[in-house]
C-alpha cells in the first residue's frame, strides 16, 4: 500500500501559473506531455512520468521527460479498473474542466490519486468521484489544487472517507495553494468523514492558502464524527510537532451533520512527548457557515461541544506546548448546533484528559465584523461583530450556482451581512469572482452587488487584521488512551489515530 504505515487514516490563474513554475522546477522547456487517449490510459501515463520514459501505450510529445511533465486528460469519464499508481515524480495533471474530465473509481472500488515526496504536483480542472477511501492524497510535496470537484456519490470507505488529504511529515517546508474546490455528497454510515485535511508532523512547516471553497451535503451516522476543513499538527502520525500557517477565505460550508462531534472548521495542535511544540496560526475571512449539526461529548469529554469553528490543543510532554490561534473576520454563521443548542464556537484543551504535563492553548479570536445567530463565540465582541442576529437564514438563498466556479448561498435583500464587513488585504473578490468594494463589503463568501455604504470606510490590513479609517507513526500514547475510551468516539472527528489505508 502506498500510504506509509506511519500515516493515519484518518488560485487564481495568476497564482496557478506562477505556482506551477515554482513547484515544478522553474518551468523548464525540457518537459514531456502525455495525452490520455486510446491506449494511453491515465495509469499508463502516470507510470510513464514515474519512469521518465514512454510506457507501452503512451508516446509523449515535447523534448524529453523532465521535472515538469504534464498529463492532459480530455473531456469524458476515465473509469478506473484498478487503483491509480502512486505518483512518484513531479507532474501537472490537467483536465478539461470540473464535471468535464471525470476520474471515476468504478462505484467505490478503487483509490484515487496518491502522491508522495515529489517536488511538486498540480491538479487542475478535474472531478474525482465514486472513489474508495480517498480521492486525492498528497504527502510531503508542494501542491496546487485549482478547479477541483470531489463528488463522493457512490464512494466507499474502510472506516474513514477523505476528500483531499495532505500531510507534511518530512521536516521541511511545503506550500499548499487551493482555489475553486467543491467537495460534496459524503454520506456514509459508521465512518469518519474528512473533507479537506492539511496536516503537519515531524517538525515540518506548511504554508496553506485555501480560497473559493464549498463543502456541502456531508453526513455520517453512529459514533464517528466529521472534519470539514481541518488544520492539524501532530495528530496524523510521525513526531507530534511542527508549524502550520494558513489563510482560508471565501468559503461556504453548509448541511454538515453527524451523531458525534462535528467540526466544520477546525484546528488541532497536539504534542506527544516528542520533544517539540505544535503551532497553528490560521486566519479565516469571509466565510458563510450554516446548517451544521453535531453532538456534545460524553464521559471524559463531557463539556466539549461540536462547533462551526473549533480549536483544540494538547501539550502532553513537560514543557511541550500545543497552540492554536484561529482568527476569524467577516464571517456569517447561522443554525450551527451541538446537541440541538446553538454552537458557533468551541474550544478544548485536552491536556488534562491525556494526563499531559505541558500546555494546550486553543484560541478562537475575532478580528471583527462577524455576524452570528448566537453568543457562543465569547471573544466575538470586536468592532463590527454582531451576535444573536435572528434573520440570517431567512435572508440567505439556497446553495446553488450563482455564477463562478463553486456554488454559494446568495445574500437576499434585507440580509444583515450586506455592507456590514471590512476589507481585508488580498481579498478583492468573493467566491464567485465578483469584485468586493473597498468600503463596506458584504460579510461571508457572497458579495451583494449594488449595496450603498454608510459613512465609515476601511483600511485593509495584512494578515486578516482590520482597522477603521473614518475618512504514521505507529500507535502513540494518545491513540492508546483513545482506544481505551471505547464507545465515546473521543475526539475521533479530529484527533483519532488509525493505521493506513489497506
Amino acid at each position: 500500500m502506498f500510504i506509509k504505515h506511519k500515516h493515519l487514516l484518518g488560485l487564481t490563474t495568476f497564482v496557478l501559473s506562477l505556482g506551477v513554475a515554482t513547484i515544478l522546477g522553474g518551468g523548464s522547456a525540457q518537459a514531456a506531455t502525455l495525452n490520455v487517449s486510446g491506449g494511453c490510459t491515465l495509469p499508463i501515463a502516470i507510470d510513464s512520468v514515474n519512469a521518465g520514459a514512454d510506457q507501452a501505450g503512451c508516446t509523449a510529445t515535447g523534448p524529453a521527460y523532465a521535472t515538469d511533465d504534464t498529463i492532459s486528460i480530455p473531456a469524458g469519464t476515465q473509469t478506473l479498473t484498478a487503483d491509480l499508481p502512486p505518483i512518484t515524480e513531479s507532474v501537472e495533471i490537467i483536465g478539461a474542466g470540473i464535471n468535464n474530465s471525470i476520474i471515476d473509481g468504478n462505484n467505490g472500488q478503487y483509490l484515487g490519486f496518491r502522491v508522495a515526496d515529489v517536488t511538486g504536483v498540480v491538479f487542475n480542472n478535474l472531478t474525482v468521484t465514486a472513489y474508495r477511501d480517498i480521492a486525492i492524497y498528497v504527502d510531503s510535496s508542494d501542491v496546487i489544487f485549482e478547479n477541483i470537484e470531489i463528488d463522493s456519490n457512490n464512494a466507499t470507505d474502510t472506516g474513514a472517507l477523505y476528500g483531499i488529504y495532505t500531510i507534511n511529515d518530512d521536516s521541511n517546508s511545503h506550500t499548499l495553494n487551493s482555489s475553486n474546490v467543491y467537495i460534496h455528497s459524503m454520506n456514509q454510515t459508521d465512518a469518519y468523514l474528512h473533507a479537506f485535511i492539511v496536516a503537519v508532523s515531524d517538525g515540518g512547516h506548511t504554508d496553506a492558502t485555501i480560497t473559493n471553497t464549498t463543502l456541502s451535503d456531508i453526513h455520517t451516522t453512529g459514533s464517528d464524527g466529521i472534519n470539514g476543513i481541518a488544520m492539524h499538527v501532530g495528530t496524523f502520525g510521525g513526531d507530534a510537532m511542527g508549524t502550520l500557517d494558513a489563510n482560508i477565505s471565501n468559503t461556504t460550508v453548509t448541511n454538515v451533520t453527524s451523531e458525534a462531534l462535528t467540526a466544520p472548521f477546525n484546528a488541532a495542535a497536539w504534542t506527544d512527548n516528542d520533544g517539540g511544540n505544535s503551532t497553528i496560526n490560521v486566519d479565516i475571512n469571509n466565510i458563510t457557515i450554516t446548517d451544521t449539526h453535531g453532538e456534545n461529548g460524553t464521559g471524559p469529554i463531557t463539556g466539549i461541544k461540536s462547533g462551526a469553528f473549533y480549536a483544540a490543543a494538547v501539550g502532553v510532554g513537560a514543557s511541550e506546548i500545543g497552540t492554536v490561534n484561529m482568527t476569524v473576520s467577516n464571517s456569517l454563521m447561522a443554525n450551527n448546533t451541538s446537541s440541538g443548542n446553538p454552537s458557533n464556537c468551541a474550544e478544548g484543551d485536552f491536556t488534562p484528559i491525556f494526563g499531559g504535563s505541558g500546555q494546550g492553548i486553543p484560541n478562537i479570536i475575532s478580528a471583527g465584523y462577524n455576524i452570528s445567530d448566537d453568543d457562543s463565540c465569547d471573544d466575538f465582541n470586536q468592532p463590527g461583530d454582531q451576535q444573536n442576529i435572528n434573520n440570517i437564514l431567512s435572508t440567505l438563498g439556497p446553495l446553488q450556482n450563482n455564477g463562478g466556479p463553486v456554488p454559494t448561498r446568495a445574500l437576499l435583500a434585507g440580509s444583515p451581512a450586506i455592507a456590514s464587513g471590512r476589507s481585508v488585504l488580498g481579498i478583492t473578490t468573493d467566491a464567485r469572482g465578483i469584485a468586493r468594494p473597498r468600503d463596506c463589503p458584504s460579510v461571508g463568501a457572497y458579495e451583494f452587488e449594488g449595496a450603498v455604504c454608510g459613512t465609515a470606510t476601511t483600511t485593509p490590513v495584512a494578515g486578516g487584521a482590520l482597522a477603521p479609517n473614518t475618512g504514521i507513526k505507529s500507535s502513540s500514547q494518545i491513540f492508546n488512551i483513545l482506544a481505551g475510551l471505547s464507545g465515546l468516539g473521543l475526539v475521533t472527528y479530529i484527533f483519532f489515530k488509525q493505521k493506513g489505508l489497506n
